[in-house]
């Protein structure tokens, strides 16, 4: 069994696709637009070249990122994703790239050869990005 993550995007999924492609240098595996998927009750005909599923992959982490009921609202609460990174300056970068655009909520602390960072990206979602030794290793 797996549990794979999906983030609904409502209506601008394409766009975050191209950002964490650049971003995070996620792998895309798939995409899947609405086109004859659903049930036309269901789909406006604006919405026919939406993104249904995509298949992202960030390091071993397999996600779906989807357009949703293409509503235009995203909304990103209760949940954060985290990057962890093995040196300080590659989680600073990354602070700097995902942040273009968003909100920092916490640069870069450091603690011995630790660093984390809190953001939010351009699309409103909410980021922990974490450089150095992992709590298993202290």
């Amino acid at each position: 069994m797996q549990a794979i993550p999906t983030i609904y995007f409502q209506g601008i999924c394409a766009d975050a696709i191209s950002f964490y492609r650049d971003a995070v240098g996620a792998e895309v595996l798939f995409q899947l637009p609405f086109g004859g998927n659903i049930d036309p009750a269901f789909l406006k005909p604006e919405n026919a070249d939406k993104i249904l599923r995509a298949g992202l992959r960030i390091g071993g982490t397999l996600f779906y990122l989807s357009d949703g009921h293409c509503t235009g609202q995203p909304s990103f609460d209760g949940f954060s994703l985290t990057l962890r990174m093995d040196r300080r300056e590659e989680a600073e970068t990354m602070a700097q790239v995902l942040g273009e655009g968003g909100r920092v909520r916490m640069l870069p602390q450091s603690d011995r050869a630790r660093a984390f960072c809190t953001l939010y990206d351009k699309f409103g979602v909410h980021w922990v990005i974490e450089a150095g030794p992992g709590p298993a290793a202290e």
